[in-house]
C-alpha cells in the first residue's frame, strides 16, 4: 500500500468513528431530554391528581418551591415536599386527561438541567422554571419558581 492509500483509509476510518461518536451523543442528549421531560410531567400531573407519593418520586427532598403570586409582586409562601402534601390533601383533583402541560426549553449540562413548564387550570395559567439535579442516574426537580400569565382585561 501507498501512503496516500493509508491516509486515505485512516481518515476515512477516523471520520466514520467521530461520526459514530457524534450520533452517540445526540441520542444521548435525546435520551436525557425525554427523562428530563416525564420527570416534569410526573411532578406536575400528579400534583394536580393529588397523588402525593407519585409526585414524590421527581422530587429532591431539598426541593425549593415558590412563586409570584397573582398580584405579580409578592413572592408565595415556601412550599417544600412536606407543605406540597399538606396542600394536597385540602385541594381540588384536577383530573390529568383535563390537563395542558407544556414542557419546554430542556438544557442539560454535566449533572444539572433547567426547563420552563407552561401549566396551570383551564382559567388560570402560569410558566414553572425548574431545575434539576442528577444523582444516582435520576433526575430530581430541585428548585421550581412560578409566575402566573397576565390577564387582560
Amino acid at each position: 500500500m501507498n501512503k496516500k492509500t493509508i491516509k486515505m483509509k485512516t481518515l476515512f476510518f477516523t471520520s466514520i468513528i467521530l461520526l459514530f461518536s457524534l450520533t452517540v451523543n445526540a441520542q444521548k442528549e435525546v435520551t436525557e431530554d425525554i427523562v428530563i421531560e416525564k420527570t416534569i410531567l410526573n411532578y406536575i400531573e400528579n400534583f394536580f391528581e393529588n397523588n402525593f407519593e407519585k409526585m414524590n418520586q421527581s422530587l429532591h427532598p431539598r426541593l425549593a418551591k415558590r412563586g409570584l403570586n397573582q398580584d405579580g409582586v409578592t413572592i408565595s409562601e415556601d412550599f417544600p415536599p412536606e407543605k406540597l402534601k399538606e396542600l394536597m390533601v385540602v385541594k381540588a383533583k384536577f383530573e390529568a386527561k383535563n390537563q395542558n402541560n407544556l414542557v419546554e426549553n430542556i438544557t442539560v449540562y454535566g449533572n444539572m438541567a433547567s426547563a420552563s413548564l407552561k401549566t396551570g387550570y383551564p382559567k388560570t395559567r402560569w410558566t414553572e422554571y425548574i431545575h434539576l439535579v442528577k444523582q444516582e442516574d435520576s433526575w430530581k426537580i430541585i428548585n421550581v419558581f412560578w409566575e402566573f400569565e397576565k390577564v387582560n382585561n
